[in-house]
């Protein structure tokens, strides 16, 4: 049998221009590749155990869900399906947010969520980075590999501009990365060409063209990225011969046959005011995707009511429960420019001449020029032959009750024991 893999990917990119360090070579890690240019990083070593309280831990985590949320409302068209993965963002502006100074730190702070303090929160970040890096491709023995998931942040600077060396310290200790220098100014489209070639193979080239042609130039000083990739295998697989064409309706009503996975197993199941939901464990446990099914004519009232909170209480009335699952394979790609939403969030001054960007550097002026963000996701049956696949249809004879995914949807991938969002969004159309 056939497991299906979900792909996830996802690349958030910053561009920054004018308005005692060590230089050093990198070492990959097995199986990754390192970013373009020549490393000047701190002599300070990235924490490995950061000192986090529960409390900010929480704090850190629910306040990136609402932020997530407050993005997608931003993002969402009508009729349109969504895709972005809020902690790449976040991952990727908590860099920036180091070297923001006044009133553009507090614009910061506010748009994205950060209730603390910036001594707490850099640690919180490290903790969260390597909290989900502890996860990846973990062995659970008979049960397989769990997903594949890596994050990584980069930052490329101008050949030989100055950078302050506190910032430099806090991308070591907490973000676990340099600066890596390439001469901007000289070949700025071969530079946006070297930062898309290293994005596209940490993604496994699902997203090969992050940056836009002409948004790096020669006046670019930094640029800002992270890169995020996850796959992984259902826990309980679904049989590729029991796909079949079913129904989706659309939010006007209207049916299209699409493919249709169907299995039956034990799910964590939940029903609340105007939706169900369905969480789908990968291999291992340490990984799901929450999925909530508005009944019909709520999707807008559900839609509503998303938040922290409001997954908190999705999350309480999960119950294992037989079911029959039907869901439909699908995919979505979503690329946008996230300065016009966060300038809507209240974030404005970092876009500006006005950007106080002084804890980066007080070479001179510095603001925000440009921000991409791009993401893919990725549903279907490709994969290995899986052990489980006589046990997928043990059981009484009778059917259970039917999980059927048949309208639209919202979708979550989250990290079970943070309660991590690593990507969040609704499919609409089929």
């Amino acid at each position: 049998m056939i497991v299906p893999k979900p792909l996830r990917a996802c690349a958030f990119v910053a561009l920054l221009g004018a308005a005692g360090c060590d230089s050093d070579s990198q070492t990959p890690q097995p199986g990754r590749t390192a970013p373009p240019g020549e490393l000047i990083t701190s002599q300070k070593t990235r924490v490995q155990s950061p000192q986090v309280s529960a409390s900010d831990s929480a704090a850190l985590v629910a306040g990136n869900t609402d932020f997530g949320v407050a993005v997608y409302r931003q993002v969402t068209q009508p009729g349109e399906n969504a895709l972005f993965s809020p902690l790449s963002i976040t991952q990727a502006f908590g860099m920036l947010y180091a070297g923001a100074r006044g009133n553009t730190a507090t614009q910061m702070e506010q748009a994205l969520k950060f209730s603390l303090p910036a001594e707490r929160l850099h640690p919180a970040l490290n903790w969260l980075s390597l909290s989900l890096q502890a996860q990846d491709h973990r062995d659970f023995g008979d049960k397989g590999k769990g997903p594949t998931f890596r994050t990584t942040n980069a930052l490329f600077a101008q050949k030989g501009y100055p950078f302050q060396p506190a910032f430099l310290d806090v991308l070591a200790e907490h973000h676990g990365t340099g600066m890596y220098s390439l001469d901007i100014g000289a070949d700025p489209d071969g530079a946006r060409r070297a930062i898309n070639g290293w994005v596209s193979h940490e993604t496994a080239d699902r997203i090969p063209d992050l940056i836009p042609e002409g948004e790096v130039r020669r006046d670019t000083r930094l640029v800002l990225a992270n890169a995020m990739y996850f796959k992984g295998s259902w826990r309980h697989p679904f049989r590729t011969d029991s796909t079949q064409p079913a129904d989706f309706h659309d939010l006007a009503g209207t049916a299209r046959r699409v493919p249709t996975m169907s299995t039956v197993w034990s799910y964590p199941f939940a029903e609340g005011a105007g939706y169900r939901a369905l969480a789908l464990p990968y291999v291992g446990d340490t990984f799901r995707m929450l999925l909530i099914i508005p009944n019909a004519g709520q999707f807008a009232a559900v839609e509503g009511q998303l938040s922290a909170a409001f997954l908190d209480s999705v999350r309480g009335r999960l119950q294992e429960q037989r079911l029959h699952v039907t869901l439909p394979r699908f995919e979505v790609r979503q690329a946008f420019s996230i300065v016009e939403p966060l300038r809507k969030l209240g974030m404005t001054d970092v876009f500006t001449a006005g950007a106080d960007l002084s804890g980066i550097s007080t070479e001179e002026k510095l603001a925000v020029t440009g921000a991409q963000h791009q993401a893919f996701l990725a549903v279907d049956e490709k994969g290995t032959e899986a052990a489980a696949a006589t046990a997928i249809e043990m059981g009484p004879v009778s059917m259970p009750p039917t999980f059927a995914v048949d309208r639209p949807f919202f979708f979550v991938i989250e990290e079970v024991s943070t309660r991590s969002v690593l990507f969040l969004g609704r499919i609409v159309t089929l």
